[in-house]
């Protein structure tokens, strides 16, 4: 314990324990004795000012039989005879017999002696006009809540160079461009603040054994060490808020949705991201402070993250990167990929935010031309809402070639602009509707003894065989797109994918069919549709 600390009366320090004095009237005469108050003797030897909120943490140290512990906790902990039992767990001796007396203590200790004042942080990135990281950022405490954070603070760490890095890991895909965007959003989400954008998802899908978590070991080795910084999708939404709040302006990873252990819970977790805030709770006086964050998620997975959903919403929050593979590559290049993260990681974004903050004015000029070009290359509503962020993501990759030009780092813009086309034309996604006709038809098709042709069948009837034309169930839809059933089946109504036929001067997408003298309401498909996707009822 350092010697230069004024220990308030009545409490004194003697071989390392605390002691207080007390006054004892013994026949008339008044007596100091010594009362031990516990074998620890702690000081206070620093004061954390939170820096978004107005909240105090203290750094306790004292030291137990030669060893020394240091633990910080908030203010509160140090006022509260219960809240001072729980430092039992951590190494104090405090029970309940010396805790009212650790109470006064503190107090007195906190108002005779100055404490040094640090700020401090309970997560990263972008923090009223700061940038927090770990590493560079000296001055500013970051604290983590609990181990899943201070895991992830620990794997902000940095091996090898800058150059090492584009040398031995970017160089690697470079000729990969579905490799380089995700790479290149790891970057973005860390300047996504500066034009305000929302978060959104990159989704990176293929088969098995393609690459896909290689390939997220690289986009976290810009940041720090991979295997500690991604996470999966074997998780809770509560797990994804928190892990969001603390990375805050940094990428999310989260790898494998193939193993979420419920599937419907990825559609929730898409919204809570993208909205940008945690879910918001009550109290017993009002309101908890609610989180919120400013990056993007990367992900990956064999099948696309947008299937696990059925919201119309989703496919304009979620930039997909289909069919992945690195195409063309030996079978050592996969083992090439993990060596190559494990020996150069974290040296590259702490340089890029150095060298962005030095040159951010002048570079963000030219994001309107980026911004403008993939506007107008979007062919439909959907990739025109993702056009901005696309943008945003290819101009990263332009500030990167000329931030790093001496160490000759070359992204294929050309190729990214490409890429964006492709996914315009393929990505069955980006028209959720279609998606959603063409798999409830597939169903249809590989369930024929649930339609109702000549002959009605035992138990559930899924669609229709009349006159010539194919019919949905109204109750197999209800039950297949669930609470999404009103708006995909307006959304198929108004794109010409099923009959509009008038109710009482209301346009609705079914009419009344008699099949062997009974009545069903039943919603027609058009021909041309079928004709396009390629199925045959007759």
């Amino acid at each position: 314990m350092k010697s230069n600390w004024n220990i308030p009366y009545p409490y004194f320090v003697k071989q390392n324990e605390l002691y207080r004095i007390e006054t004892k009237n013994v026949k008339g005469e008044v007596q100091e004795i010594e009362i031990k108050v516990s074998r620890n003797a702690p000081v206070i030897t620093r004061m954390y000012k939170h820096i978004e909120r107005n909240e105090i943490h203290y750094e306790v140290s004292w030291e137990n039989k030669g060893d020394s512990y240091t633990e910080t906790v908030a203010a509160g902990v140090l006022a509260s005879k219960r809240e001072l039992l729980k430092m039992a767990d951590m190494g104090l001796s405090c029970n309940d017999s010396n805790s009212k007396h650790f109470v006064d203590y503190f107090d007195l200790f906190i108002g005779q002696n100055e404490i040094p004042k640090v700020e401090m942080t309970d997560r990263l990135g972008q923090i009223k006009n700061k940038f927090i990281h770990p590493i560079t950022s000296e001055d500013i405490h970051v604290m983590a809540k609990d181990s899943g954070e201070s895991q992830l603070l620990e794997s902000f760490q940095t091996k090898g160079t800058a150059q090492s890095w584009i040398d031995n890991v970017f160089n690697l895909i470079k000729n990969h461009p579905k490799a380089v965007f995700p790479i290149v959003s790891s970057f973005a989400s860390a300047i996504l603040h500066e034009e305000e954008l929302k978060p959104i998802v990159i989704d990176v899908s293929g088969t098995s054994s393609t690459g896909k978590s290689g390939l997220l070991r690289l986009c976290a080795s810009v940041w720090g060490e991979p295997e500690k910084y991604i996470g999966t999708f074997n998780t809770t939404l509560v797990a994804i808020e928190r892990r969001s709040t603390f990375l805050n302006s940094f990428p999310q990873i989260l790898d494998d949705s193939n193993g979420a252990n419920d599937p419907k819970f990825i559609q929730p977790m898409i919204y809570q991201y993208v909205n940008t805030t945690g879910k918001q709770r009550g109290s017993l006086t009002g309101s908890q402070h609610t989180d919120s964050w400013t990056s993007l998620m990367i992900t990956s997975g064999e099948n696309e993250i947008t299937t696990y959903a059925n919201a119309q919403g989703v496919p304009a929050r979620v930039i997909s990167i289909s069919n992945f593979s690195f195409a063309n590559e030996g079978r050592e290049f996969l083992g090439n990929v993990y060596t190559s993260c494990k020996e150069n990681f974290g040296s590259i974004g702490i340089e890029f935010l150095r060298r962005w903050r030095e040159n951010r004015e002048k570079l963000l000029k030219e994001l309107p031309k980026y911004e403008k070009t993939f506007l107008e290359i979007s062919n439909n509503d959907i990739t025109k809402r993702l056009s901005r962020h696309y943008a945003f993501i290819v101009f990263t990759g332009k500030v990167l070639n000329e931030l790093f030009k001496n160490e000759r780092m070359e992204i294929d813009l050309e190729e990214l602009r490409n890429l964006f086309v492709e996914m315009s034309k393929s990505n069955k996604s980006l028209d959720l509707p279609l998606m959603e006709l063409q798999n409830a038809l597939e169903d249809i098709d590989s369930n024929r003894n649930k339609l109702y042709a000549d002959f009605e069948p035992n138990g559930t009837i899924n669609g229709f065989c009349h006159n010539g034309d194919f019919y949905f169930s109204p109750a197999y839809l209800k039950e297949r797109l669930g609470v999404n059933e009103k708006q995909i089946r307006y959304l198929w109504m108004k794109k010409g994918f099923t009959g509009i036929f008038s109710n009482r001067g209301i346009e609705v997408d079914y009419k009344v069919i008699k099949k062997n003298k009974r009545a069903f309401r039943a919603v027609l498909v058009n021909k041309e549709i079928l004709e396009k996707l390629d199925f045959d009822f007759s």
